[in-house]
């Protein structure tokens, strides 16, 4: 008999094995596979149990507000909603590139929009009368955010799948995620027997989901550096003189744009009107950067540093002008930091290291980081203005970090050829 139960309970364990986990799990797929599945199927549990209350609330106040116009008014403010997600699928795909690049930022993006969309379906029910309106902009935001997840979705799962099991991997996460959506429904139908406040029951599961939502994306680690991974590692080499590794780099990684100091200031493919204030600035800029597929400039007026991109320049030229472009923003920012901090009247604590400190500290990359602090101290002696920002263009020209920065991402495992930064199209065509 005990063994008929253990075998029963084999027979079970391998089923769900079958239907949930990829072949071969865990030695197939990559370490944070698992706590990206828990935080994924607690968010479509949460994701399942809201669509209850929503689809409810959209009933509801369609027979509201169809009562004297009847069932064929109700049908055409359905398809008219519907019309409405289906345009917004449509809009969407001009943001294909920047899905690609800025992956975890559209996920976490389209996540908030999904829940936005979902309580502009709850405040149906709360004015019928606007039913069409607040409708047709709900599933909009709602169509818009499920093409920004389900297009990191596949970026996403080919991380994980350690044996070209990329397939296998994809189909195992969605099974996983449809289960937790129908235990999500039956526990919001639950939900919704108990005569609970929907406001307040609505507030916490979308508080559940967006957590969630934030864990899931904060697991994925991505071998290749984009916008956001580049200022936090680029910032953190300046400070250091070392290159963080692929797991600090993902988790620091700026999600919310007011956690990068330099986020909107690098401007690749920049425009020459944009870029310089006049012909002069222009000269200056090839001459100080001659040799190289690019030239930078910085205007105070802005804040911003632009990258200028010769036609013919290649990714490694683009990577090269972005890091540069970086350096430059740490230099001058710093050297106005170091300038406050000199007025205060007691001194200041240094800013707090990061993992690679320590090795930048024990290893010869020490030297990046000296050279570095050396340009901020003639820097801050200069002052503010035009000139400490072309000090700090001359310094960045004949600095030659970039050689000492590919080698040490390299072997912290930055995948350096799948670099994507998204440059936009302009190119400097040079007579």
């Amino acid at each position: 008999m005990a063994d008929d139960v253990v075998q029963h309970r084999q027979r079970l364990s391998t089923l769900a094995s079958d239907y949930l986990l990829p072949q071969g799990y865990p030695d197939s797929v990559a370490p944070q596979y698992a706590p990206y599945m828990r935080a994924r199927a607690w968010q479509y549990l949460f994701g399942g149990a809201l669509s209850v209350f929503t689809t409810r609330s959209l009933l509801a106040s369609l027979g509201v507000a169809n009562k004297a116009s009847g069932e064929a008014a109700a049908a055409i403010n359905w398809a008219v909603k519907d019309g409405a997600g289906r345009l917004g699928r449509f809009l969407f795909a001009r943001w294909g590139r920047d899905l690609d690049c800025e992956l975890k930022q559209f996920r976490l993006a389209g996540d908030l929009l999904m829940e936005a969309g979902a309580a502009l379906e709850l405040s149906t029910a709360m004015v019928p009368g606007a039913f069409l309106p607040l409708a047709c902009t709900a599933n909009l935001a709602k169509n818009l955010a499920a093409v920004a997840i389900v297009s990191t979705r596949a970026p996403i799962y080919r991380t994980f799948a350690l044996r070209n099991n990329l397939a296998d991997v994809t189909a195992k996460g969605e099974s996983v995620a449809n289960l937790a959506d129908v235990v999500g429904t039956a526990l919001g139908i639950a939900l919704a027997k108990t005569n609970l406040p929907v406001v307040p029951t609505f507030t916490v599961l979308s508080l559940g989901y967006i957590i969630a939502s934030r864990v899931e994306v904060d697991t994925v680690i991505l071998p290749y550096l984009n916008r956001a991974r580049l200022s936090y590692v680029a910032r953190s080499f300046c400070q250091t003189g070392a290159v963080p590794g692929l797991e600090e780099g993902n988790k620091q990684e700026p999600i919310m744009p007011w956690r990068d100091p330099h986020v909107g200031r690098v401007v690749l493919g920049a425009t020459v009107e944009e870029a310089c204030s006049g012909p002069q600035q222009l000269q200056e800029a090839l001459g100080t950067f001659s040799g190289r597929q690019y030239a930078l400039t910085y205007r105070r007026d802005t804040g911003k540093c632009y990258a200028l991109l010769k036609q013919g320049a290649n990714t490694q030229a683009v990577l090269q002008a972005a890091l540069d472009a970086h350096c430059l923003l740490w230099l001058v920012d710093s050297a106005a930091q170091q300038q406050k901090e000199a007025a205060m009247p007691t001194a200041v604590a240094p800013w707090p290291g990061t993992q690679a400190a320590d090795q930048a500290l024990a290893g010869s990359s020490g030297g990046v980081a000296s050279k570095l602090q050396a340009a901020v101290q003639e820097l801050g002696s200069v002052g503010e203005g035009g000139l400490a920002g072309q000090q700090a263009l001359d310094f960045v020209a004949r600095s030659d970090h970039f050689k000492e920065f590919q080698r040490q991402a390299q072997q912290a495992g930055w995948r350096l050829h799948m670099t994507s930064l998204n440059p936009r199209e302009t190119r400097l065509a040079l007579a």
